[in-house]
């Protein structure tokens, strides 16, 4: 798995969770919502939607949007910026971020309000738990939970692939 090209762009190096997941499963759809790429693949590839996703969050007045992060305008990009590593069928986004203390990564929603950043101080793995468990980890209210084993829509990696549908493990819930 080449990180290096995606890691050197950004300077800084990815959380290891979030790299353990994505080299597992990506690029998949998971419950119909959450979407995640791949960084070595043709197509649903991480790099070039992080970067659309950087380039297109940079656009934005945020003094007219009236969101901010952490008490400030957004950044987004770079080794202290909101990493663009997610996103959802409703709009919503889901980035990573450095946290404030020490070298860890928090995870961010963005609501599909366009207004609210709401920061979860926990891993990737962790959040991505949560969010499978129905938790609001977007947002308030952003929640979707779906009993039995989670969908996982397996999505093309180059023209010609097709999306292939399978279930999770039965989680018990």
């Amino acid at each position: 798995m080449d990180w290096g090209h995606l890691e050197t762009t950004l300077e800084t190096e990815l959380p290891t969770d979030f790299k353990a997941i994505v080299a597992a499963y990506a690029p998949i759809q998971l419950n119909g919502h959450l979407f995640l790429s791949h960084p070595n693949t043709e197509l649903f590839n991480l790099a070039k939607e992080v970067d659309r996703g950087i380039k297109a969050f940079e656009r934005i007045d945020w003094q007219v949007a009236g969101a901010q992060f952490r008490g400030e305008n957004p950044r987004f990009g770079g080794p202290d910026g909101l990493i663009p590593v997610a996103g959802t069928d409703r709009g919503e986004a889901v980035f990573l971020c450095r946290s404030a203390g020490p070298l860890s990564w928090h995870v961010i929603g963005f609501s599909d309000d366009g207004e609210h950043f709401y920061e979860y101080e926990m891993g990737f793995a962790e959040w991505l738990y949560r969010y499978l468990a129905g938790e609001d980890m977007i947002g308030p209210g952003s929640g979707v939970f779906y009993p039995g084993p989670v969908l996982i829509e397996d999505l093309p990696r180059s023209p010609g692939d097709r999306v292939v549908e399978r279930r999770g493990p039965d989680r018990k819930m």
